[in-house]
């Protein structure tokens, strides 16, 4: 926001420069500065002309000898026929640069050397006066540098606005914060026009249908105005906002909206169709036409201001060339209206337009200022462009603005915020000078009424910064900070998902981040049910890329692509993992409309096979789905659970021969697996991949069982080996488990070492061979107890899996 001082001027009294600044910066305000809009004078000096004769070899020129204060007078030949003895001048010495770039040297005029110049409007760029020297006040001090004398220039406000402040962004806006901080009393414009018209209503009527997006709606009218150039004094001030001057009309608008912060808007009225206006949303392929010449196709989304046949403005964006202004323009139409800011910073941003009006409107402009505004504009039009103002104005009314008129103001509290010490009647006399009316309510509380221009205050904690800012931040003492340091505890879904990532890094894979965007092609490649929650994914109103439109349902897609962008980069070992939120339709209603999704946490693994051996690996390694899943048992081991590898309930995706569900505690918790080569085909997989995925919140929900340590013991262990047939169809898992569950508390290890199937064994049977590890802690074990204990196992075997003993 930039203005003229002296204009601000007008509306308080100023204190001095520096320390406005000073104060304004503390207030809250970015960058604030004051510029001079004229020439820089600060080496021309004030002088006394001691002497002034005539010169010897010319009748037109004078020899003078000037002080200016340090050391010997200066003889100067002058030209000026008005320059005299006793005179306070402006003198420059040499070596001086004038505003026009000369620098000044000593010369010899006609046989007399002079050593600097007498300085006249013209040469310091002061005015066009030429025909004498600048005479200063006789009590100016001898010596001073010019500015510090007279006025060499304009002096312009430059503030920085946050977004909140709307109501700074006019003089009068930035009048009452002066006053906030400065005291005194405003000065302001008056308003009221010499109404010697037929009735407004008469020629207009003004009506809403956009009544949630145009809250209220004034028109003035002003006839037989003359389109002309704006006087000086308009221009200046426009111009010290850097806002050019076009004609007497439109200036008046744009004067009144740095004066009040109302954005306005004139219309030819010989231009609009059917005596009306109205406010309402543009239809589809709307076309309307801008002052800045361009044709623009609007959209249902737009608000417009039309007349009974089409669109002539963008609602507090910018007018129509339709019923612009002109030099033929007699009537005129005076605007000025409450739109919602929302529906101004959309169009805005849609159009690439930042206007004056936008700048404004999206902040908030005063609700109570329109009238006000309005009245202003059809005064100064009167004034500057003559005509007739007419009687009354039409006003149209929309829904109500969500405004806050009361906050309840706790003063203790914010004492202890600011860390202050204030009374609650200091600090109603500091809400007061901001405009805020406070009264009491209770002990520490104060009831404080909102003035209309202040938008930005709603909650009790802005007051709080309201008190801070002008009480002044520079006089809250330093204090230590007070409070009790308690220890938090981080929820149990984050403590399992930061050691599952531990555990696989320390597996040697690598985690990345993916975006959370697929294509609908990656979802059908994994051949889901359609049943699967997984298939019904949430698509996107305006996605980053239109060929990913749906928020993932699962990771599976994002780290197979990853797969195979890192193996066209010809990436040799490739073992990659992703822990990340997916997104499935059924979550909580949404405030805006519609539900939103749910978001469980979820973990995939995925390790690629090399097409070439490293000298230290064996030429017969493991498949890919054995060491997936040993890291995947060891994952959950970690974790504190116990995980089941059973071959029933496969997702489609994994190769039925390869994969195995991953089930904790009697519930499915992932899966892990050799991709299916359909699947791994649809993605570009040219190797074999194997991939594993965990629900980690299913995860969380189940009891952990916590790692229990015992003593080694010093007895021997006794080992026994076990080969028993089973159809070859039974899980070797489960029969492990029912020996380890069999065994009593002296069977320390069971491991399965060996599965044979073929000569020797009967069709549909297999032999699965185990080692079973015995060992007591305070004895050596008999055999008998042993042989007690296995031929228990065996029968067990016998009944339950229909063993056999090789």
């Amino acid at each position: 926001m930039r203005i003229s001082l002296e204009w601000l001027g007008e509306f308080i009294d100023l204190p001095a420069e520096a320390d406005l600044v000073e104060r304004l910066t503390l207030g809250g305000f970015e960058d604030v500065e004051v510029n001079s809009t004229g020439p820089d004078l600060s080496a021309i000096r004030v002088g006394r002309v001691l002497e002034c004769g005539q010169h010897p070899n010319a009748d037109r020129l004078s020899v003078c000898r000037v002080d200016i204060g340090d050391g010997e007078p200066i003889e100067v030949v002058c030209g000026a026929p008005n320059v005299a003895a006793g005179q306070n001048i402006a003198f420059a010495a040499v070596g001086t640069a004038l505003p026009d770039g000369t620098v000044l040297k000593r010369a010899k005029i006609r046989g007399v050397v002079s050593t600097g110049m007498i300085c006249s409007d013209r040469e310091l760029q002061l005015g066009d006066d030429h025909d004498g020297i600048l005479v200063l006040d006789p009590d100016a001090p001898i010596g001073a540098p010019l500015p510090d004398v007279i006025s060499t220039g304009d002096r312009e406000l430059d503030v920085g606005l946050t977004p909140n402040r709307g109501d700074a962004t006019s003089v009068i806006g930035l009048a009452r914060e002066v006053k906030a901080h400065f005291g005194g009393e405003l000065r302001i414009s008056e308003t009221d026009p010499p109404e010697t018209g037929p009735p407004a209503a008469d020629a207009i009527n003004v009506e809403i249908d956009a009544t949630e997006d145009c809250h209220r709606y004034v028109a003035r009218i002003v006839r037989g105005v003359r389109v002309g150039a704006s006087p000086d004094w308009v221009v200046a001030k426009l111009a010290a906002s850097g806002i050019r001057a076009i004609n007497n009309v439109v200036d008046v608008t744009n004067l009144v909206l740095l004066e009040f912060g109302q954005p306005l808007h004139a219309f030819d009225l010989a231009k609009l169709h059917g005596g009306c206006i109205k406010v309402r949303r543009a239809t589809t392929g709307e076309k309307l036409a801008t002052l800045d010449g361009e044709a623009r196709e609007l959209c249902a989304e737009d608000l417009v201001i039309a007349d009974s046949e089409c669109a002539i403005a963008l609602a507090g964006v910018m007018g129509g060339a339709n019923t612009e202004v002109g030099d033929a323009t007699t009537d005129i139409l005076i605007e000025s209206a409450h739109f919602h800011p929302s529906r101004v910073r959309v169009a805005a941003k849609r159009y690439g337009l930042k206007t004056e009006a936008s700048y404004r409107f999206e902040r908030g402009v005063d609700r109570l200022g329109i009238q006000r505004a309005a009245d202003r504009a059809a005064r100064l039009i009167a004034e500057l462009a003559g005509g007739e103002v007419a009687a009354g104005s039409v006003v149209a009314e929309g829904a109500a603005p969500t405004v806050t008129e009361e906050v309840r103001f706790p003063t203790d509290r914010a004492n202890r915020l600011l860390g202050t010490a204030l009374s609650k009647q200091e600090m109603a006399a500091v809400l007061e000078r901001v405009g805020v009316s406070c009264t009491d309510s209770a002990a520490d509380e104060l009831v404080c009424a909102i003035p209309s221009h202040r938008t930005d205050l709603h909650l009790h904690q802005d007051l709080s910064e309201e008190v801070a800012r002008i009480y002044g931040y520079d006089r809250i003492p330093v204090t230590e900070p007070v409070g009790v340091l308690r220890g938090v505890e981080r929820p149990r879904l984050l403590r399992v998902a930061e050691r599952s990532r531990d555990a696989l890094v320390a597996a040697g894979m690598t985690e990345c981040q993916t975006l959370p965007f697929v294509n609908p092609e990656w979802l059908e490649a994994l051949q889901l049910d359609p049943d699967d929650p997984r298939g019904q994914a949430v698509r996107l109103i305006n996605p980053i890329r239109e060929e990913e439109p749906l928020l993932r349902t699962t990771l599976l897609p994002s780290i197979l692509r990853l797969v195979q962008q890192n193996r066209s980069r010809q990436i040799g070992r490739i073992e990659v993992f992703e822990l990340a939120s997916v997104f499935r339709v059924g979550g909580a209603p949404s405030r805006w409309g519609g539900d939103l999704p749910q978001e469980p946490l979820s973990l995939v693994a995925a390790i690629a096979e090399r097409e070439e051996k490293q000298l230290w690996e064996a030429p017969n390694s493991a498949p890919l789905f054995f060491k997936l899943k040993g890291i995947a048992k060891k994952l959950l081991n970690q974790l504190g659970y116990v995980a089941w590898f059973p071959s029933a309930s496969l997702p489609p995706y994994l190769h039925p021969g390869a994969a195995a569900a991953l089930e904790v505690e009697g519930v499915m918790v992932g899966s892990v697996g050799e991709l299916h080569p359909d699947v791994a085909t649809a993605f570009g997989l040219d190797v074999g991949c194997a991939v594993m995925e965990l629900d980690l919140e299913a995860l969380e929900a189940l009891p952990r069982q916590e790692h229990q340590f015992r003593e080694v013991s010093r007895q021997p262990s006794v080992r026994r080996d076990l080969a028993v047939v089973v159809d070859i169809d039974q899980p070797a898992g489960e029969v492990l488990e029912a020996i380890r569950k069999t065994g009593g508390k002296d069977l320390i290890l069971v491991e399965l070492f060996d599965r044979y199937a073929g000569k020797g064994i009967a069709d549909g049977r297999t032999s699965l061979a185990f080692r079973l590890v015995f060992q007591r802690f305070d004895r050596t074990l008999k055999d008998e107890e042993v042989t007690k204990s296995t031929d228990r196992i065996v029968k067990m075997l016998a009944h339950r899996f229909k063993g056999e003993l090789r």
